[in-house]
């Protein structure tokens, strides 16, 4: 965890030089792992616009895409803990039952919602929520990956010792069109690539911008206190010893 000033998230420097000269100061701190996760995948992003080759950047950019489902998940399970009611809120964050990302963040506001206060009405073909569906649907097939005859991946190049590339739904060759349809290259709303090696870092910008927009559309489903104050975002700390110090 980084050291932190209480309520300033910066470094906090030791009072003390050798052990025993002095016993420092001790803060004690409340984590977000939402924002944990996100802050990591947005430096993969980044990282992966700099990267030196395509190989690295799609190694960085599935790093990326793993930490912003990752995100999505905790966002959803650590509201359900703070913001739901006590009876309903281990629909959600009980691991050892846990429902399907999608299915969460579909009931999160009923969850949140005072007993007899009705909540948004939710229209599952109505944007951000195919887009998301794609996005989780995308994390899904690659840690249930199904039969081989699922997960075949084409590349081309423009001759046949030059270096390939992933093809590109519009690439198709016409003999290959029955066989290669566009929907078994990338998922039809979002354009991402189902071939994880085909991920690049623009693929991360659709992605990025899906989960911003999901959570938009989660945070006025639930009355605007998903992220009231930036809640799911705050992390904040208290200094607790020395007691009393307030220097």
């Amino acid at each position: 965890m980084d050291h932190r000033t209480p309520d300033a998230g910066v470094t906090l420097a030791s009072r003390g030089g050798a052990e025993g000269d002095d016993p420092g100061w001790v803060v004690e701190t409340v984590f977000s792992p939402f924002h944990c996760l996100y802050q990591d995948a947005l430096h993969f992003h980044t990282q992966s616009r700099l990267a030196y080759s395509e190989a690295e950047a799609s190694r960085l950019a599935r790093a990326a895409l793993m930490l912003y489902i990752a995100s999505a998940e905790a966002l959803v399970r650590q509201a359900a803990v703070e913001l739901g009611r006590p009876e309903l809120r281990g629909l959600l964050a009980d691991p050892s039952r846990p429902l399907p990302l999608a299915e969460a963040w579909r009931l999160l506001p009923a969850i949140v919602a005072e007993p007899g206060v009705p909540t948004s009405s939710f229209n599952p073909e109505a944007p951000p929520w195919p887009q998301f569906a794609e996005l989780l649907m995308l994390e899904t097939s690659w840690v249930y990956p199904g039969p081989p005859s699922t997960r075949r991946a084409y590349y081309r190049s423009s001759r046949r010792d030059g270096d390939y590339e992933p093809m590109q739904p519009h690439q198709v060759p016409e003999p290959l069109r029955r066989a290669v349809r566009a929907e078994s290259l990338t998922f039809p709303r979002t354009g991402l690539p189902r071939d994880p090696y085909a991920l690049r870092p623009r693929h991360l910008d659709t992605a990025r911008g899906v989960l911003d927009a999901a959570i938009e559309a989660l945070d006025r489903r639930t009355g605007g206190v998903l992220c009231q104050d930036k809640r799911h975002r705050r992390e904040p700390t208290r200094l607790v010893s020395p007691p009393g110090d307030a220097t």
